[in-house]
């Protein structure tokens, strides 16, 4: 998508934290685009980004809700429902990268990466939705990370990872009725990740939904999707004795198959 083209000229996008490389990425490259923006930061946005952001595009409007706080959620989308009366794109980018090992975090550290990470994302798109539900159309797009495939010193960031992507999943099938799409990005690349967040609000992108992509180095890669790669039965149900043979053995043969 080149900045000269212009596509998201009448578009509505979203970015719930340009306070994180992935909004600030999304927010500079849509910015570009000449889409209608509304960055949200919890935080005092940097002066310098907030200028940049403005030199690029005088479409841009700033909001500073906590999301992770319920009613700020609902503020927000009535915030976007009163300017531009649509939402075209919504681009979750939420901070919640905390590195401890399960030995050392502390219970109100674990929970702070799911309010962090995953409330705010569910408040968000709760009421986002309720929009795209009535407008009968739009994109949602969370950013995420492939610490859910198990990265060690990480718990709450593993678990709020994967339940980002879990969510991402549950949303795309509620809502592909009404016309919304839902997919998660697994950053590495932030640049990558902002043009592909971007093009989920295009219209020959509106089949692609409860997907997981991921970017690096320059490559923009699609997961495959979670499905069962073996199965065992028996007439009468298992006892303790059958699995402590079947299950070793078919997993050995299943993982050298595969």
């Amino acid at each position: 998508m080149n900045q000269q083209s212009v596509t998201l000229k009448d578009k509505v996008v979203l970015i719930t934290d340009v306070g994180t490389d992935s909004g600030m990425h999304t927010a500079l490259f849509c910015a570009g685009q000449q889409a209608s923006l509304i960055l949200n930061c919890p935080n005092e946005i940097d002066t310098s980004l907030k200028s940049k952001l403005l030199s690029l595009n005088n479409q841009v409007f700033f909001t500073n809700f906590d999301v992770s706080v319920y009613k700020n959620g609902e503020l927000l989308i009535e915030t976007i429902i009163d300017k531009y009366q649509k939402l075209d794109s919504l681009v979750n980018t939420p901070n919640f990268c905390i590195n401890k090992s399960l030995e050392n975090i502390e219970a109100d550290e674990f929970y702070e990466s799911l309010r962090l990470g995953l409330k705010s994302t569910f408040i968000v798109t709760k009421f986002a939705c309720s929009l795209m539900r009535k407008q009968g159309f739009g994109s949602i797009t969370n950013m995420t990370s492939d610490a859910g495939l198990g990265v060690e010193n990480a718990i709450g960031y593993s678990a709020t990872s994967e339940g980002t992507i879990g969510m991402t999943r549950t949303v795309a099938r509620d809502m592909s009725k009404y016309g919304v799409i839902c997919n998660a990005i697994a950053v590495s690349d932030f640049e990558s990740a902002a043009v592909l967040a971007s093009s989920f609000c295009l219209d020959s992108m509106q089949s692609i939904t409860g997907r997981t992509f991921g970017t690096q180095d320059g490559s923009i890669f699609v997961y495959q999707e979670p499905r069962p790669i073996d199965t065992i039965s028996k007439w009468g149900g298992f006892e303790v004795e059958d699995l402590e043979s079947i299950i070793p053995t078919t997993i050995e043969k299943t993982l050298s198959d595969n």
